[in-house]
């Protein structure tokens, strides 16, 4: 019993380490390249669902040969627009005039982005505060609270003003007294 038992104290990892940016030498260079490749693609006719489909193909393609994640982002510009339109065309929003073929292939690719950020995110190969940012910014997901409310007094229970200053009046009564008699 003279000996005394040393107990290991277990630390998290250093969490000023395992939330700075990673960054290697060439990683720069690697996604400004990747970015660049898709500046002198030709445009694609929204109207040609076979365009779109063929524009979709060589932006996953470009991102498997590159390694590189893909992006809203980054299937935004292979198309030569932002974010925000890619959206619209998605949900039929200011874009009556491209088909519905073409909508539900950017749909289809929007699945693919979703499965692959949850995908990222399960397997450690992104920050999840990253990941849930990019997916309430361009999949929907939403931080929902819901709250139940239950009223004191079951519905058709019917107060009159009355009795509600009659009950308020009884209720406060003691507040009164007890300040009068400090007096």
């Amino acid at each position: 019993m003279a000996e005394e038992m040393q107990v290991k104290k277990r630390t998290r990892p250093d969490r000023k380490e395992a939330l700075s940016v990673q960054s290697e030498p060439g990683d720069n260079r690697k996604y400004l390249e990747h970015s660049m490749a898709m500046l002198d693609w030709p445009d694609v006719s929204m109207r040609e669902p076979e365009q779109v489909k063929a524009r979709i193909g060589q932006y996953f393609q470009l991102c498997a040969d590159d390694d590189m994640k893909p992006s809203v982002a980054g299937m935004a510009l292979a198309f030569g627009v932002d974010r925000t339109t890619l959206w619209k065309w998605a949900n039929g929003v200011d874009s009556a005039y491209v088909p519905t073929e073409s909508r539900n292939l950017i749909k289809k690719a929007y699945q693919v982005l979703n499965a692959q950020m949850e995908n990222y995110m399960q397997n450690g190969k992104i920050n999840p505060v990253a990941g849930i940012f990019l997916m309430k910014n361009n999949m929907g997901y939403v931080d929902k609270q819901e709250m139940v409310l239950t009223p004191n007094q079951q519905l058709g229970d019917q107060v009159s003003p009355e009795d509600l200053q009659r009950k308020y009046l009884e209720d406060t009564a003691g507040d009164y007294e007890s300040s009068d008699s400090d007096e």
